[in-house]
């Protein structure tokens, strides 16, 4: 049996998920009582749930760096997360902060996730798929994952890297020397 056999086996089986969508428009709509429709946060939970893990947690927040980095602080105090999906601020454009705002805080960059993500994503939408600076890290023991706002991004991202493998990367995460 391989190396990375032996860990997945050895790992978690279901991994509590949390969901942090990152978009000032839709914040802006929940504070004045307007109806609106998370897409990307439907379609993930329908993800993380049919493939044995567990949603426990859901935060909407606008672009705000300081709002954004609270938000990861507190979820990384939270014994009910394992692993956090920051959907939202992966661009080019000036109010998308969340790779600025959270990769100070990794422990250790998966830059391999980024990669990856990028070439599937190429496979699926073009050539626009460079824009994104999707990542993930490991911080305290837990996982962040880093992804574009858009629903299919957070599918493809959810179906075919993330919950596959994020047990492994948690008992890695959490490995002792």
């Amino acid at each position: 049996m391989k190396t990375s056999e032996i860990h997945k086996k050895e790992a978690p089986k279901s991994v509590r998920f949390a969901f942090v969508t990152i978009s000032t428009s839709r914040y802006h709509a929940l504070r004045i009582g307007e109806e609106f429709e998370d897409i990307s946060f439907n379609i993930a939970k329908e993800v993380i749930t049919s493939t044995g893990h567990q949603l426990t947690r859901y935060v909407l927040i606008p672009d705000s760096p300081r709002l954004l980095l609270a938000t990861a602080l507190n979820l990384i105090e939270d014994k009910d997360v394992d692993a956090i999906i920051f959907s939202g601020g992966t661009g080019p454009t000036p109010d998308d902060i969340t790779v600025q705002t959270l990769r100070p805080l990794f422990d250790k960059e998966l830059e391999g996730f980024g990669d990856v993500f990028r070439g599937i994503s190429f496979q699926e939408a073009g050539s626009s798929s460079f824009l994104s600076n999707a990542t993930a890290g490991l911080v305290a023991g837990k996982v962040f994952f880093l992804l574009p706002g858009s629903p299919t991004a957070v599918e493809t991202a959810l179906r075919k890297l993330i919950c596959p493998e994020a047990g492994h990367i948690i008992a890695l995460a959490r490995r002792k020397l």
